[in-house]
């Protein structure tokens, strides 16, 4: 927000704000919710149910506004729908009641009518203010599903770096986009910062060691297009206690993706060409590959100073483990820190 904001954009964010340091006014955002969490949208019932129609009326009064003034703008809604607390349209309930008698399934599958419908209203809106021919419109999800089987054929879910929980769904539309085109190269999240500065005509003021890489020409060109980024590979790194994975960490270079565990000191290597369930491990039948993609990953880590997990001293894998306030229980003392 803010280095769009010196190249002369109005900026909004709406909905849910899970970063430190200060709402989004705090981060170059003229309008916005608030520093806000799933739990702020509970109290939005039907008609609009965790204010997916909310946020889409504030998006369109926003547009609408900065359109008539004559001034670009940047906008970014990040639903609340999909996460805890479920609520949806009884008449979008009622629907789904006639293809399931499955309760989670119904739940579920009206909260994703009720978003779409939210954000085909937000496409309609673009195109009825006569601008759908210079925006650029990004829909993606920031973590694959919850597990459980819910993302086969994919390994893992939400809270693992198994393609379940990183694997997810990225839509462009815009100018120099042609409809109902794929584009087969992988991408990241933090390409998207580079990516609209370029589109802004902001690339001159992004931050130098920046990771990512701008998508623009994928977007004009898509097969014949390319990514410049500063580092080889695309890295993921989790080095916390959440979901059932541990500390972990991977990267993906071409089609071969490595994952390490730091518990056990394990790694991983899977073809995600010929296996994207991540059955078949590599490892031990390419080293050479192996050895390349840990020496990449590691360089990544040490450039960015990321935060590592330390081996816990004190640990003793016989002991009973005791939970802890704020914190839950894995089963085992935790061997790292």
């Amino acid at each position: 927000g803010e280095i769009l904001q010196r190249v002369g954009y109005a900026t909004a964010h709406y909905g849910k704000w899970h970063l430190s340091g200060g709402g989004p006014g705090q981060h170059g955002y003229d309008e916005h919710d608030g520093d806000t969490s799933n739990k702020d949208a509970a109290p939005f019932k039907d008609p609009n149910p965790v204010d997916i129609f909310g946020i889409t009326e504030r998006a369109s009064t926003f547009m609408e506004k900065n359109t008539r003034e004559g001034r670009p703008f940047f906008m970014q809604l990040s639903h609340h729908a999909l996460h805890y607390p479920e609520n949806a349209r009884q008449t979008t309930l009622a629907a789904y009641r006639q293809r399931t008698t499955k309760s989670r399934q119904v739940v579920r599958g009206a909260i994703t009518e009720d978003l779409d419908s939210g954000f085909g209203l937000l496409l309609k809106k673009i195109d009825e203010l006569g601008i759908s021919d210079r925006t650029y419109v990004v829909y993606m999800s920031d973590n694959g599903g919850g597990g459980g089987g819910r993302d086969r054929p994919l390994r893992g879910g939400k809270g693992s770096l198994w393609e379940g929980g990183i694997r997810v769904p990225l839509i462009v539309r815009g100018p120099g986009v042609k409809a109902n085109s794929f584009c087969h190269v992988p991408v990241v999240g933090y390409d998207l910062f580079p990516t609209f500065c370029e589109l802004a005509g902001a690339k001159e003021a992004l931050p130098p060691g920046l990771e990512g890489g701008s998508l623009a020409g994928l977007l004009r060109n898509a097969e014949a297009g390319e990514i410049r980024r500063p580092r080889q590979g695309l890295v993921f790194h989790f080095p916390h206690y959440q979901g059932t994975e541990g500390p972990h960490s991977a990267i993906r270079v071409g089609n071969h993706k490595l994952i390490r565990f730091y518990e056990t000191g394990q790694v991983r290597l899977f073809d995600l060409g010929k296996d994207l369930g991540e059955k078949h491990d590599l490892a031990k039948e390419l080293p050479d590959k192996t050895a390349e993609l840990i020496v990449l990953l590691d360089e990544h880590l040490t450039v960015l100073n990321a935060q590592m997990p330390t081996p816990n001293p004190t640990y003793d894998p016989n002991r009973k483990p005791v939970a802890q306030k704020g914190a839950r229980s894995r089963g085992k003392e935790r061997k790292r820190r």
